[in-house]
């Protein structure tokens, strides 16, 4: 819109700010769109409008402070105050950075709503420049979808985010009413729907006040609505203050239990129960997003006491886990479900099916990995499970009879009380399960035990009259023969699987244009040129085959997960071996070296791209640009890997399954790929990992392809990891 006469005067404040154009008009000033007249750089500027200067004698003193601490925020998500003037002595203006691109107001009126992935980037970065305020003790105050920017042209959601108006609203004027007033002619939201319930009474507003608003604006981007709404001012207060917020369900939102739950922690009406810093909201929200149970994309929660992993296996399938009588979902189908960061001390364990007694313990963590193998009773049946517990030792006399659900708890060590049945828990570490055996009490001299004695008496007296016989030789010795249709009885040792040397592919070194422009992830930029030497790669990943004579030869002590009985399981030898971390291949990769006389190793980040790009061809899949979901083992119904080779299109030199299956660990520690594409990752004691695996997806801001790339700790086993070998030439 061409300058209005809002001000009296030329367009142009202290000689060297032009007023080009204006923005925009709220309840407190109008913003102009500016030029330096000498440094030719654009700005916005936001001048306070007259009438408010006239109500309010001290607003110019006020704004000219809460100025100066707005500028005193430098974060690349919050919109930098870099000078400050009055106009004729009275009328105060704010000169700001000038960003290009639009609000999230308008974004959430285009896209309606986001999905939780979306709006946990955009949720992440808000906070991360409100908790730069926070730390300076800067309050907003104001929160709400029309103070947050979305700059154009910028790599990633993390760096376009931008926050308007730091600490003014302090010093507004009757801008609650006006801004109401606003969203009531012009369909715009203002101020009331994001107000902390604190915010409608004398109490000053602190950091939880925004968190309160930064919940609602979460609610409003997954929904397309704010939770509390009303005609009137009085009726938005009286729901802040009293109404909870209606649940996902009501509202026609499907989402995870974990993650309603952390956007209500956020709408606590009383601040010292609400969600205590940014820092807590975004790690709430991530977990319950991205939760450790089903990927590799977290690393853990990280406190002052160590944290334990927790590995849970149900059988049957699919059944409800409960931690501290927080749900955490049901287990795969394959029975697996991995927890980490558990945080030290004593944990109640539930897990739950329909048609089955409830599997209770107790499960002590202390900062090492802790196992737990749940079979659950059929509900009315009389005896324990049908299905063999993996090294489990039964006491004769002390089986399980009871119908009650099963009790116990989880122990590191010790003994096992007596009358007790021990169930050792799957894997060489973590603890013991004790369930309690309680055989109902029977007098001694019942009628199966007086012919049980009567029996083996009669044994006795025959074994003494054969005996005397044999003595007297009234009996001959002769040989005794097996019956010609007889079955040997196998012999309980099991005859291992045959090992299966390293199938190795020459590649041929090059140059070839590494990571990807077009990409949705920053880890992934800038496209740049590398050149890797000949090496030799592993056409296979290392199969659970190849693991067990590793294994077996080394009395290697760490078995993966999901093998029982110290063996894999039938029918998957030919898989990856998962539950591997870099401890485990670097143990394997010795022995396998000196095995063949060779030097293994594992390959780097370059060559395993430069491998699945097809070399200067710099393809985005081993099998061309396109994805084909006949080539790779990505978004797997059966939540679990495939043998190798069997579902795969190879690069140009043969090297099978490098997108999907498992994810592959390389010998590269995480970095970014140029200093300027974002916050550089942790890299101490993480190594990257490349593929996807079997549970990731094709499409997507998470979509696997060739350039995929992410860095995680090192000490880490996951079901979606494993490995394959490499060597130079």
């Amino acid at each position: 819109m061409p300058t209005a006469h809002t001000i009296d005067g030329p367009p142009v404040l202290e000689g060297k700010y032009h007023l080009d154009s204006r923005l925009g008009q709220g309840g407190m000033g109008v913003v102009y769109k500016a030029r330096h007249a000498y440094l030719k750089t654009l700005h916005a500027i936001k001048i306070i409008l007259p009438d408010l200067v006239g109500n309010d004698p001290q607003l110019v003193t006020r704004f000219r402070q809460e100025a100066l601490a707005a500028a005193a925020i430098r974060h690349q998500n919050v919109v930098n105050t870099t000078d400050y003037g009055v106009i004729n002595g009275n009328i105060p203006f704010l000169v700001m950075e000038y960003v290009e691109g639009e609000s999230l107001h308008d974004l959430l009126a285009r896209e309606k709503k986001l999905d939780p992935e979306k709006a946990f980037d955009l949720i992440s970065a808000i906070c991360a420049g409100v908790g730069a305020a926070h730390h300076q003790g800067i309050v907003h105050r104001d929160l709400k979808p029309l103070n947050i920017m979305i700059c154009k042209d910028r790599p990633s959601m993390s760096q376009a985010v931008k926050i308007l108006d730091f600490g003014l609203a302090k010093i507004k004027s009757g801008e609650l009413l006006g801004s109401f007033i606003q969203a009531q002619t012009t369909g715009l939201m203002g101020s009331p729907y994001y107000m902390a319930p604190e915010q409608w009474s004398d109490d000053e507003p602190d950091s939880r006040s925004d968190i309160y608003s930064l919940g609602v604006m979460l609610f409003q981007i997954l929904t397309g609505d704010v939770p509390f709404k009303g005609s009137s001012i009085p009726a938005i207060m009286k729901k802040h203050i009293a109404d909870p917020p209606p649940t996902f369900a009501e509202v026609g939102l499907d989402i995870s239990p974990d993650l309603e739950q952390a956007i209500r922690h956020t709408l606590q009406k009383e601040p010292d129960k609400r969600t205590s810093t940014v820092e807590a909201m975004v790690e709430e929200l991530k977990n319950a997003i991205y939760p450790p149970s089903i990927g590799i994309h977290t690393t853990g929660a990280r406190g002052a006491l160590p944290v334990s992993s927790l590995t849970v296996r149900t059988e049957p399938p699919q059944s409800f886990v409960f931690v501290d009588n927080v749900a955490v979902g049901p287990t795969r189908d394959d029975g697996f479900m991995m927890l980490e960061g558990i945080q030290s001390g004593n944990h109640h364990l539930r897990i739950s099916h329909d048609g089955f007694d409830d599997f209770i313990t107790d499960v002590v963590c202390d900062g090492k990995p802790q196992r737990v193998i749940a079979e659950l009773r059929a509900r009315g049946s009389q005896s324990s499970s049908n299905i063999p517990m993996p090294g489990a030792v039964s006491i004769p006399g002390m089986e399980q009879t009871s119908t009650s659900p099963t009790k116990g708890f989880a122990n590191t060590g010790g003994q096992a009380e007596p009358d007790k049945t021990i169930m050792q828990s799957w894997g060489q570490t973590g603890g013991n399960i004790f369930v309690e055996s309680q055989p109902p009490k029977r007098s001694f001299f019942s009628p199966l035990v007086i012919t049980g004695i009567a029996v083996v008496l009669l044994f006795f007296l025959g074994a003494a009259g054969l005996a005397g016989a044999y003595m007297l030789g009234l009996f001959k010795s002769v040989p005794i023969k097996p019956p010609a249709n007889a079955v040997a009885t196998p012999s309980p040792s099991v005859a291992p699987i045959p090992d299966v040397t390293p199938e190795m592919v020459s590649v041929p070194g090059g140059t070839f244009k590494m990571g990807r422009n077009d990409g949705s992830r920053v880890e992934e930029k800038p496209e740049h040129m590398v050149t890797v030497d000949s090496f030799m790669l592993g056409k296979y990943e290392v199969t659970n085959q190849e693991y067990y004579t590793f294994v077996t030869e080394a009395a290697y002590q760490q078995m993966p997960d999901d093998w029982i009985n110290g063996k894999p399981r039938q029918g998957f030898e030919k898989a990856p071996v998962r539950f591997v971390n870099t401890d485990d291949v670097k143990a394997f990769i010795d022995w396998r070296s000196k095995k063949d006389n060779v030097t293994y190793r594992l390959p780097t980040e370059e060559e395993w791209e430069y491998a699945a790009r097809n070399g200067s061809k710099s393809n985005l899949f081993p099998w061309g640009d396109r994805y084909d979901p006949k080539c790779a083992v990505l978004e797997e119904p059966t939540n679990l890997p495939k043998p190798v080779g069997t579902h795969s299109c190879p690069d140009d030199w043969g090297v099978q399954d490098l997108i999907g299956n498992v994810f592959e660990w390389t010998s590269s520690t995480p970095s970014l790929y140029s200093d300027k594409s974002g916050t550089p990752p942790e890299s101490t004691g993480y190594q990257m990992i490349r593929g996807g695996s079997y549970y990731e997806k094709p499409t997507g801001k998470q979509a696997i392809s060739s350039t995929y790339r992410v860095g995680i700790l090192a000490n880490k086993r996951s079901a979606e990891l494993g490995f394959r070998l490499a060597r130079s030439m």
